[in-house]
């Protein structure tokens, strides 16, 4: 059984690890593009840019431009946050694997990245759903960031109830070391 659990962990952490590489490329990706869309105020870079993720008509809006660079900045900013998060959950993971199953903290790691992570998810909806509305009034869009948010949010509340958990399990242990 213990190997099972094992492997299960050791499939979450290879996940975790993946996961903050990717979230470290973006985060870089999109500060710097949003730096450099700004600092060369270049409009077609702009428009490609935001046309990654939106589905934008041929016209555009006169700050465009403006409105790449900050979202790409945001966005990076937004993806350094969650990465703080997962860190935290990956170095729970990390002591949970080496068999301490509750130690102190582990509930206020837990809780940290699961405040990373809905805040991550509400503040990408709202950037989204923001951009999306200014850019081109793309209601429909919205529709689409629902299940991405949903997930993400669920998944920050699936990490409060483990820390939560874990902070009743650290309690369990303190009690049965003083009994015995």
């Amino acid at each position: 059984m213990k190997n099972y659990i094992m492997n299960h962990i050791n499939v979450i952490i290879t996940a975790l690890r993946i996961l903050l590489a990717i979230a470290a490329i973006m985060a870089v990706y999109n500060i710097g593009m949003g730096i450099f869309i700004i600092i060369k105020n270049n409009r077609e870079l702009a428009h490609d840019f935001l046309n990654q993720t939106f589905n934008l008509p041929e016209y555009t809006i006169s700050e465009e431009t403006q409105l790449a660079g900050i979202f790409a900045v945001l966005y990076g900013s937004f993806l350094t946050y969650l990465i703080y998060g997962i860190k935290r959950f990956y170095k729970c993971m990390i002591k949970i694997k080496s068999g301490k199953m509750f130690y102190n903290d582990q509930g206020e790691d837990f809780k940290k990245a699961g405040t990373a992570v809905i805040t991550f998810a509400k503040a990408k909806f709202v950037l989204y759903s923001c951009t999306a509305l200014v850019l081109h009034f793309d209601v429909p869009f919205l529709f689409k960031q629902i299940l991405p948010f949903l997930g993400l949010y669920l998944t920050g509340k699936l990490l409060y109830i483990m820390a939560y958990m874990a902070e009743k399990g650290e309690f369990i242990q303190e009690e049965n070391e003083l009994t015995i």
